[in-house]
């Protein structure tokens, strides 16, 4: 695709035609702020913080969604924009809850005065991100300090009746939850109700999240920039249990979560080690840490097992060791019921090893187990990197290279690879397309999210094997 020239802030730049400014600065290393865009996702252009300044234009242009042209300049950073983003700002939080900006325990709401450090270790309001707000920090940025209006006091009913907590006061409107349940996981759980400052996202009819369509993926609370969307945490329950005397506890470490770890905790990428905070479970009292690559490994060593016995029957193989995969595709092609292999999960492999342990506890990169955890069971906590980053800051057992512990054996037997990388450790991506390969003579498609898996099942491709990642 042929470039075109633009300027941002003054600097001259030739980028890709079809790109839209967003793209075209990111690419540059000019940061334009968002709140409600998914760069895998068509653009909303609903929260108005990317608003720029083209010249020519007669009003603010949405980076997210408005393409560049041959000759365009464009600012991003004038008093008028920083005033209009400031103004959405305040807007926003006159409907928001606040009790983390009008800061009780300091008795002030100067954003100046406002540490997120301390909102780590703060008990004061119940806001679950504890200072790892998107909103809020967009707030610090912009000086967004005593609102201009009237406060609307929501006090929307808190939804816990599953495991994905829904509280609509911390809500902003921004679509994402609705855009990855229904674009990307085509579950189509959440939506939106109402118009202007009354309009609402939630499932459908008003029903409670324990009633309705969802499968507990966990991806709405992945994507949610504020408190609004999370998965129920045990914070104290765990620091419970490992401190008390009598009461023999097991973790279980995924590598997956150290990315967001690292980012919470405002570490370097690749800073913290495994080891590391295997040392720190151990210094808050967890008996013994294990690390979740080898229950992968006998998960990988139970499929291949169960694939040699169903590859024999002649039919087409469904298989997944996703506990929310398993639920969608239960309901949405129970006519394929013959071809379902379902092997278990890492965490269900763990719990079933580590059954002589009085507590289990299982982390992971989002806390998507968080919904097998509660169904089934197979564990007794299910914890994400946000979770286990508070637990560590308020222990004072943050990950320290001098306190590294090796992860101990569960015996657990390892897979051969015999069925290459079909079964190899896949991850969750928004992409729109599956990963095809032939494996062994065998057709097979591994589907990344459950949009993929739909179009797989409902088209006329034929495969020998089909993986869903949920």
């Amino acid at each position: 695709m042929a470039n075109v020239n633009i300027t941002i802030d003054g600097k001259a730049l030739s980028v890709p035609a079809g790109s839209t400014i967003l793209e075209a600065a990111r690419s540059n290393g000019i940061r334009i702020p968002t709140l409600c865009f998914l760069k895998e996702l068509d653009p909303r252009a609903s929260c108005r913080l990317c608003v720029v300044e083209v010249e020519g234009a007669r009003t603010f242009q949405h980076a997210c969604a408005a393409k560049v042209r041959e000759g365009m300049v464009v600012h991003t950073d004038t008093e008028a924009v920083r005033a209009s983003r400031k103004l959405t700002l305040q807007l926003l939080l006159s409907n928001h809850a606040v009790d983390c900006h009008h800061c009780l325990r300091i008795g002030s709401s100067k954003c100046d005065d406002l540490d997120p450090k301390f909102c780590e270790m703060c008990f004061f309001c119940d806001c679950v991100k504890d200072g790892f707000c998107d909103l809020q920090a967009l707030a610090r940025e912009y000086k967004v300090d005593l609102l201009p209006f009237a406060q609307k006091h929501n006090s929307l009913p808190i939804d816990q009746s599953s495991v994905i907590v829904r509280n609509p006061n911390k809500c902003v409107k921004c679509r994402r939850c609705v855009d990855v349940c229904g674009a990307v996981q085509t579950v189509h759980n959440l939506a939106a109700s109402g118009r202007g400052c009354e309009l609402t996202i939630g499932p459908a009819f008003g029903k409670p999240m324990a009633e309705s369509a969802c499968i507990g993926c966990g991806r709405c609370v992945q994507v949610c920039p504020t408190g609004a969307i999370f998965a129920r945490e045990h914070k104290d329950a765990l620091v419970y249990y490992a401190h008390r005397e009598g009461v023999k506890t097991a973790a279980m470490i995924s590598a997956d979560l150290i990315p967001e770890l690292e980012r919470v905790l405002h570490r370097a990428p690749g800073s913290v080690t495994l080891g590391e905070i295997a040392g720190a479970l151990k210094k808050i009292g967890v008996d013994a840490v294990f690390d979740a690559a080898e229950a992968e490994e006998a998960a990988k060593a139970r499929a291949e097992a169960l694939l040699d016995a169903k590859l024999s029957e002649g039919r087409p193989v469904i298989l997944s060791g996703s506990f929310a995969a398993k639920a969608f595709l239960e309901k949405n092609f129970p006519d394929k019921k013959d071809s379902f292999l379902f092997y278990d999960s890492a965490i269900a492999v763990f719990g079933r090893a580590a059954e002589g342990f009085d507590k289990r506890f299982a982390f992971g990169p989002i806390g998507g187990d968080a919904m097998e955890c509660e169904k089934t069971g197979c564990v007794d906590l299910a914890v994400n990197p946000r979770e286990l980053a508070r637990i560590l800051i308020r222990t004072g057992a943050e990950p320290n290279p001098k306190r590294r512990a090796e992860c101990e054996s569960l015996g657990l037997p390892k897979a051969s690879g015999k069925y290459g990388k079909l079964l190899d450790k896949a991850e969750w991506k928004m992409d729109r397309e599956p990963e095809v390969f032939e494996q062994g003579g065998l057709k097979c498609a591994v589907c990344h999210n459950l949009s993929e898996a739909r179009r797989v099942l409902s088209g006329e491709e034929a495969f020998d094997l089909i993986r869903v990642i949920a």
